[in-house]
């Protein structure tokens, strides 16, 4: 995987799970209903039922995978995007490959299901389906009714033909134009990307906030260029990376190692050109634009 992948999968990281994380929302006591003709593979598959407006699992939405680890008397986190560092719980293990890590494991309080009679699973290994809010069973034996879940309220996506795959808002990542300069005598060079971040929002109240926390998010900050040695943090089909094939979520970590970690990289990508410029394309739509620069050894 070459650096600019690598970039543009971490700014998405980091806009979705860090600058955006005060916009997640609960949906509590959604039914849960067997899918038709399922259990003929060997695995029961229950789907969500709601009509919470946006969907929750509308394109670049989805459920919270990480947990939250800063939580107030009333069981909500409290997020703050003044802070560098992600507010993620992070541990040494390993990943899905066997590859020892310190990363962060799935979640294990945002998302929570019960039976008929609303009391919690928790001894049955089920997998959780994030991006179309599906819980996964081994057997038949106990049957889920209800789900509590967090989901992402803002969609974010990185290309613009997926804006109208879902209702706003929508946040578009648009990176683009590359430049790489000499720094420092020998191997070494300085990568400026300019990026685009576009709002699309239902009003304008929700557009100043949502712009607003972007913007406090990239000034004066970096975010990390992760490794990404296992592929993202979900799977093709929306589960935790390699929680299919392994029971224990401290064995399948998301591996947090950073192109700095490996000598790759000297520091993060660090956000410049911090201004907020209002489109004139509609009344509810706002543009964020910024340069990442990125320094490498070689």
């Amino acid at each position: 995987m070459n650096n600019l992948r690598r970039e543009d999968l971490s700014l998405y990281q980091y806009i979705k799970d860090t600058a955006l994380r005060p916009f997640v929302e609960k949906e509590e006591q959604a039914q849960l209903e067997l899918m038709a003709n399922i259990s003929c593979t060997g695995t029961y598959v229950y789907e969500t039922i709601t009509d919470t407006l946006p969907n929750p699992i509308d394109r670049g939405r989805g459920w919270v995978y990480f947990d939250c680890t800063n939580i107030d008397t009333n069981g909500d986190c409290i997020y703050s995007v003044n802070s560098c560092v992600p507010e993620f719980i992070t541990i040494s293990g390993t990943d899905a490959q066997g590859n020892v890590c310190y990363g962060t494991p799935e979640q294990s309080n945002r998302v929570v299901v019960y039976d008929s009679n609303l009391v919690e699973i928790t001894d049955v290994p089920y997998v959780v389906d994030y991006i179309d809010g599906r819980i996964i069973f081994p057997t038949g034996d106990v049957v889920p009714a209800y789900v509590d879940y967090y989901w992402n309220y803002v969609s974010v996506v990185d290309e613009w033909a997926a804006v109208e795959a879902a209702d706003p808002p929508v946040v578009v990542i648009d990176m683009s134009q590359t430049d790489k300069t000499g720094y420092q005598l020998g191997g070494g060079k300085k990568v400026t990307r300019k990026v685009d971040i576009h709002v699309f929002a239902g009003n304008t109240a929700e557009r100043n906030d949502i712009v607003e926390t972007i913007h406090d998010s990239l000034y004066l900050k970096s975010a990390p260029v992760y490794k990404f040695l296992t592929g993202d943090v979900l799977d093709y089909d929306g589960t935790f990376y390699g929680r299919k094939s392994v029971s224990s979520k401290l064995t399948s970590l998301f591996n947090r190692t950073t192109l700095n970690n490996t000598g790759e990289l000297h520091g993060g990508m660090s956000l410049n050109r911090n201004e907020v410029m209002l489109s004139d394309l509609n009344a509810y739509r706002s543009r964020v634009s910024f340069e990442v620069e990125t320094y490498t050894r070689s």
